[in-house]
């Protein structure tokens, strides 16, 4: 896409929310700088793409204008760490991006791992190895990446939290499971962040309306069985 291409790109769609993958690999900035002598980040940010609007998925490769071109626009970085761990790609500077002022989320980015609490968990032990260092985000920072910021990324600043007049978006989790049981009340969050997986969702509410109860799918009748097929019917 030409620079006129990205500038128009982005006067189209400066009041919606968009996606963009970023700096995933070196490879994909290697190839921008020898096309275009700039970061994808500096590219984008020449044709005035980056605002609160604009979520950078990935962005494990940034250099520091990057970081302080995102933080400064305010725009969301959507870390996909088992994603990364899967491909070998590196670890994203997470810690460094939110003291830029990016909000971050997370999200899976594939089919191999689909758990918001391995995708958390992550993203603070990732940064615990490359550091040697813990604690950069506590359970409630996790889980806010995991809910309030996710669904704000998505165009949806109201949802995400529990309170009256939001969406009636919450799924509740088994504290008395193998991986859960133990832990006093009031370390649940720690509980579900760094212990819990998918398997220990019991229920799960959407917009008002209950998905999942006592750890079954309502409209699925054969969860697996339906994700074999789905994935068969992409291999033609």
């Amino acid at each position: 896409m030409t620079r006129y291409g990205y500038r128009a790109f982005a006067d189209r769609t400066r009041h919606v929310p968009v996606h963009i993958h970023l700096s995933e690999q070196p490879a994909e900035n290697d190839a921008c700088l020898a096309v275009h002598g700039r970061t994808p980040a500096r590219l984008l940010a020449d044709s005035g793409f980056w605002g609160r609007n604009t979520t950078a998925v990935h962005a494990t490769h940034l250099t520091g204008e990057d970081i302080a071109l995102l933080g400064g626009a305010g725009s969301t970085v959507c870390m996909c760490p088992t994603t990364e761990r899967d491909l070998a790609d590196g670890i994203g500077p997470a810690p460094q991006l939110r003291r830029a002022g990016c909000p971050l989320s997370l999200g899976s980015d594939s089919h191999a791992v689909i758990d918001l609490f391995e995708e958390a968990r992550a993203m603070e032990l990732n940064e615990r190895l490359r550091s040697r260092v813990r604690g950069h985000w506590t359970a409630a920072q996790l889980l806010r990446a995991a809910s309030e910021d996710g669904h704000a990324s998505l165009g949806w600043p109201e949802a995400g939290r529990l309170e009256a007049g939001g969406f009636a978006d919450f799924s509740t989790i088994a504290l008395d499971s193998v991986r859960t049981a133990g832990p006093p009340p009031r370390l649940a969050a720690e509980a579900a962040v760094f212990a819990a997986t998918g398997a220990d969702v019991r229920h799960t509410v959407v917009a008002g309306r209950q998905i999942v109860r006592d750890g079954r799918h309502q409209l699925i009748e054969d969860v697996p069985r339906a994700l074999a097929e789905a994935i068969a019917a992409t291999r033609g």
